[in-house]
């Protein structure tokens, strides 16, 4: 894929340039397609209204709700005390050792196997990741990624009758499943001796048991999920673009980060954030100002802000790693989000994928045995790909 090239969208339709940045859907919500527009909203009085919140807004109020659900002063101080574990500096201080590992240990595995699922050793590594930033790792984790993923994947909507109740106790066990194999091993490994992790802060602060899983399930979510796709999808793209998989290869660090910001911003992971307007808001853009009451639900769609033109100029859908971008412009738009709920694992994120690619893509032989499926996540709003198989040629 040359630069400049339309990009070929893999999991989702092409947007249309100068589609109206707002606009009322049948159901009340406001459809949000301009990046001026959203990230007026994701900086307001807003409310997180995605990932389940109506389920966590049903949690007592004597809990504390996880950090991608909390706002004001709880939020500000949780994101900033656990900010230490995200940084660059901590991902190549503390936690490249490991992924390189984990990555090393994952292909060997494949080249004596000769074929996987590529999805599923994607979930090895970014569960692996996970577990050490999050603390659970006072257990064995090999399924740690199906657990998760039943608890991520299960249908939170009971109803009524007798389905519904076992739709509850089927949520249940997966959730009990979760705690008593994962979060309480770490929670008393943590306790006699704290780390450098999420679990020994939430302890530090006093955090009750049904907390701590809060947190586990919703850092499971954000950090493992989300970065499984990421890495299949520009797989994806980088085995069906000999040039552009030439071109990553040989590639300086800078250049390749640049490659994978450019690849999310054209195919989101999360495609849709929503937010609650919790008083009056204010949008100003092109046509003016506009007021919208508290309660208003914003639908934020990624994929149409990631290619808005009047930010990115004439060609949002070609594919330009080095697009001159406004002065704090991320390379990926708001592929990692914006304002204070922006993706804090996003420089992980972004090594790990960078550090299992390169190994991926440079074995011999490598192909697609059979192309993805894909399908929608509705917890997060986005993509999934399933059955991605890859195979190693024998060597001649």
């Amino acid at each position: 894929m040359r630069t400049g090239e339309i990009f070929p969208t893999l999991t989702h339709p092409p947007q249309t340039p100068g589609q109206a940045a707002l606009e009322q859907k049948p159901d009340g919500t406001w459809l949000v397609r301009g990046y001026a527009e959203a990230r007026q909203i994701l900086l307001a009085d807003v409310r997180q209204a995605g990932f389940k919140a109506e389920i966590v807004e049903k949690m007592p109020a004597y809990m504390s709700k996880p950090v991608l659900y909390q706002h004001g002063q709880a939020h500000r101080e949780q994101r900033s005390q656990t900010a230490r574990f995200f940084t660059p500096a901590a991902v190549q201080q503390r936690h490249m050792a490991r992924i390189e590992a984990r990555v090393d240990e994952i292909i060997r595995g494949f080249e004596r196997q000769r074929r996987a699922d590529l999805n599923r050793l994607a979930a090895l590594l970014a569960t692996s990741v996970v577990a050490e930033v999050v603390g659970l790792t006072a257990a064995p984790n090999a399924n740690l990624a199906a657990r998760l993923e039943r608890i991520l994947h299960a249908d939170l909507n009971y109803g009524q009758g007798i389905s519904a109740f076992f739709k509850s106790l089927k949520v249940q066990a997966a959730t009990l499943d979760f705690y008593f194999r994962d979060v309480l091993p770490a929670v008393r490994a943590r306790r006699k001796q704290p780390g450098e992790d999420v679990i020994s802060y939430l302890l530090e602060k006093n955090y009750s048991a049904p907390e701590i899983l809060a947190e586990c399930i919703t850092y499971g979510a954000a950090g493992m999920v989300t970065t499984q796709e990421f890495i299949c999808v520009c797989a994806w793209h980088l085995l069906r673009e000999e040039e552009l998989r030439r071109r990553f290869l040989n590639a300086g660090q800078e250049e390749r980060y640049d490659l994978l910001h450019e690849l999310l911003r054209l195919e989101p992971v999360v495609a849709s954030l929503y937010r609650r307007a919790a008083s009056d808001l204010t949008l100003t853009g092109a046509e003016g100002s506009r007021v919208f009451p508290a309660g208003t639900l914003f639908e934020l769609d990624l994929r149409a802000i990631n290619t808005d033109a009047r930010l990115l100029g004439a060609d949002p859908l070609t594919f330009n790693p080095h697009r001159p971008l406004e002065k704090g412009l991320s390379n990926s738009v708001m592929g990692f989000g914006s304002g204070p709920h922006r993706c804090a694992g996003e420089h992980i994120a972004i090594a790990e994928t960078d550090v299992f690619l390169r190994r991926l893509l440079a074995l011999p032989g490598l192909r697609v045995e059979q192309p993805p499926r894909v399908g929608y996540n509705d917890t997060i709003k986005g993509y999934e790909l399933r059955d991605f198989w890859l195979s190693l040629d024998a060597p001649r």
